[in-house]
């Protein structure tokens, strides 16, 4: 009992680091500054909920998609760990990739399609769902079951949707500083997180050849 709950914690743990909560809040903040409290709410409800429905469905679906391409999970573990490392670096060193960073792209978008009322659908993807997410979300689903990979999506949507609530108050604690210094360790775990995927992706395909 105590192995499978430092799973689900471990599981959720990773999920929550590279759902990024830190950009999320400085992105939540300035799409939702106008916002009544209860429309906040909801917007941070749109966020967890559209990240939860897209995590779910690679999550159930991840057994199918690697039987229809023919690959094994440590080929997948080595490809999303490199992801998952290239956006690490991109948080650390402030890289930009395809000419703009993420949330330059994102307020651009708001901006475009109304950031009142799409406030949610933009945080919850890309920001909070991209590509490392859904690489995340199919590697622990593939290694650890889908069923204790479903109960750390919900912790980790939980703690995300909390921090949501009050990142107007998480944001006057910290200051914009000390968001951005612990934006950089949040990147510096990611990018260590993305090594050890890569390492175990390699000894497994090793492994696999020496059979």
């Amino acid at each position: 009992m105590l192995e499978l709950l430092v799973t689900i914690i471990s599981a959720a743990f990773t999920l929550i680091i590279i759902l990024d909560p830190l950009l999320s809040v400085s992105m939540f903040i300035n799409l939702t500054r106008d916002l009544q409290k209860a429309e906040m709410i909801r917007q941070a409800f749109v966020a967890t909920g559209v990240a939860g429905i897209l995590m779910l469905t690679f999550l159930i679906f991840n057994n199918l998609l690697f039987d229809l391409l023919g690959i094994e999970l440590e080929s997948f573990k080595v490809a999303g760990g490199i992801i998952l490392f290239i956006l690490g670096l991109q948080i650390v060193l402030g890289l930009e990739i395809g000419g703009s960073s993420a949330g330059h792209k994102n307020l651009e978008s708001s901006d475009r399609i109304g950031k009142k009322s799409m406030a949610g659908v933009i945080i919850g993807t890309p920001v909070m769902c991209g590509p490392g997410t859904i690489t995340t979300v199919m590697i622990l689903g593939a290694q650890d079951g889908i069923l204790l990979t479903l109960l750390a999506v919900i912790l980790a949507l939980l703690c995300i949707w909390l921090i949501l609530i009050f990142s107007a108050q998480i944001k006057k604690l910290l200051g914009e500083t000390v968001l951005v210094i612990l934006s950089k360790i949040v990147g510096l775990l990611l990018t260590a997180i993305a090594v050890h995927t890569i390492w175990t992706g390699i000894l497994g395909l090793i492994s696999l050849s020496v059979i």
